[in-house]
């Protein structure tokens, strides 16, 4: 059965990533599905408190993404991924992981998602906010803790 084919695997990059890697892995074993790894790094927010000529905004950016590229990589390396199905991407998460889907036409988002709780109940986590709008069917990995 030819269900899936092409998977995109949304990760936040810490210790439960690799569990919901290895989880989309073995799915993607089962349906002769190809991998993809993404990754989004929120743009840094400066509070009017600080004087923005004294932050270097652009080059904190710069930081952070080549930290997340090199453990993204890292990441693909482990379960066999080519670099160029790993995406770094800078915006707001759930855009750009529905974005990043539909641009490779994926057929199944996966992605590690907690218990509501705290600010998500006022505010929605990600893997609901990438609901509203995914061209694709979403797997949620609960995540104890």
């Amino acid at each position: 059965m030819e269900l899936y084919k092409n998977i995109l695997v949304a990760v936040d990059l810490t210790r439960d990533s690799a569990m919901i890697v290895d989880k989309a892995r073995n799915l993607a074993k089962q349906y002769e599905a190809e991998l993809s790894i993404v990754h989004v790094i929120e743009p840094i927010a400066v509070g009017y408190a600080v004087e923005v000529t004294t932050v270097d905004i652009e080059g904190l950016h710069e930081e952070v993404s080549e930290q997340a590229k090199s453990s993204l990589k890292e990441l693909g390396n482990s379960v066999d991924i080519p670099d160029h199905r790993l995406h770094t991407v800078l915006g707001q998460p759930a855009r750009e992981i529905r974005e990043l889907a539909k641009k490779i036409e994926a057929d199944l988002i996966i992605m590690g998602g907690h218990g509501r709780h705290g600010w998500e109940l006022l505010f929605g986590s990600t893997s609901a906010s990438v609901t509203h709008g995914a061209g694709c069917d979403l797997l949620i990995v609960h995540i104890d803790g």
